[in-house]
């Protein structure tokens, strides 16, 4: 029988520091563009649209080998994403992820 892991994607997104810092300074980003005329207005949110996907991306791809260092160290054959799983005795990496993923300080704004 294979040996899991599992992560909890949205959790590493949304609540590791990195990511919840990221979110901050896109928030007051469009907090500030909200006082902007509609077409401006449009035009920044294109703009924060794309810093959005590649601040997540910057975060995954951070993630990425720290999952696969956790997974060869806990000799897991696989790690699946929670939300594609319906029941599992497998190992949940996610806290251990965070940890690893916020030590290597803020993202790239």
């Amino acid at each position: 029988m294979a040996k899991i892991g599992i992560l909890d994607t949205t959790a590493l997104l949304d609540s590791s520091k990195v990511g919840a810092d990221a979110a901050k300074a896109l928030e007051k980003a469009w907090t500030e563009a909200k006082a902007q005329p509609e077409d401006k207005k449009r035009e920044l949110l294109g703009q924060l649209e794309q810093k959005r996907a590649a601040l997540r991306q910057q975060l995954i791809d951070r993630a990425r080998p720290v999952i696969a260092e956790l997974a060869k160290k806990k000799a897991l054959d696989v790690v699946l994403e929670k939300g594609a799983i319906v029941w599992s005795t497998g190992e949940d990496l996610t806290k251990e992820v965070i940890t690893k993923v916020d030590a290597g300080g803020p993202l790239k704004v």
